[in-house]
């Protein structure tokens, strides 16, 4: 454990309900005890981990961090395990947002008191582990998007099931009301999730075939949804 110390505990896998409409699984967190209801964190923990996959490494570090310090995390750490090596981001809240007090490698190390006194290793933190493959251990993300779903009157087989939306989600989130569903997702998952959400928006939020995210809005979202939303154009970026 990172911290179990007066009444501080430690969780991975379980979600944090930061408000009404909000619901985030973390992949590490430190909190206060009694935060802890229904099987939850209620509230802004004391320390926020995620761990990047593909499909998660733009949103962990770009508008989940936004996310997290508009709540009131006041840690925020972001892990990217490759296959021979780490860097680990380590942000704390201040007036405008999160600083970022550290970018660590193999070698190095950083001295912290926020939200608890530690020295920070990713050598010992990491050493020995296996490749980092999605949020689930043993769960690696496809790296095609396998076939379609089968008629109404065939019986599924495992590569659609398990590649298609939703059952092919590597992660599912909730913000300020709107579903996020991270994955590697095509044209045909959107056309899925909009029989499934029938009069939503169902937006992809990169070019079709790549990890990312696919989004679910309402059909006419309010100004604040909006503002919020990440606004990428499938049809533009890289190749």
């Amino acid at each position: 454990m990172i911290a179990e110390y007066g009444d501080m505990e430690t969780t991975t896998g379980s979600a944090a309900r930061l408000a009404d409409g909000t619901l985030i699984p973390v992949d590490l967190m430190v909190y206060a005890q009694p935060q802890a209801k229904d099987g939850l964190v209620e509230g802004a923990p004391l320390l926020a981990v995620e761990v990047t996959s593909a499909a998660s490494r733009e949103r962990d570090l770009g508008e989940k961090k936004e996310l997290y310090a508009r709540h009131g995390i006041p840690c925020y750490w972001v892990v990217e395990l490759g296959d021979y090596d780490v860097t680990m981001h380590i942000f704390e809240l201040g007036v405008d947002g999160y600083d970022e007090r550290a970018v660590l490698g193999w070698g190095e190390t950083v001295q912290l008191s926020e939200p608890f006194k530690i020295e920070i290793e990713p050598d010992e933190l990491f050493r020995g582990l296996p490749p980092w493959r999605g949020p689930i251990e043993g769960v690696e993300m496809a790296q095609d998007n396998g076939p379609d779903l089968p008629t109404a009157d065939d019986p599924f087989e495992v590569d659609a099931f398990s590649r298609r939306w939703p059952t092919g989600a590597e992660k599912i989130e909730l913000q300020d009301g709107v579903p996020v569903f991270y994955g590697r997702w095509d044209e045909r998952d959107v056309a899925i999730a909009e029989r499934a959400y029938p009069g939503r928006v169902v937006r992809l939020d990169q070019k079709p075939g790549r990890p990312g995210t696919m989004t679910v809005l309402p059909a006419d979202p309010t100004a604040e949804i909006r503002a919020r939303a990440i606004r990428i154009d499938v049809s533009g970026g890289d190749s």
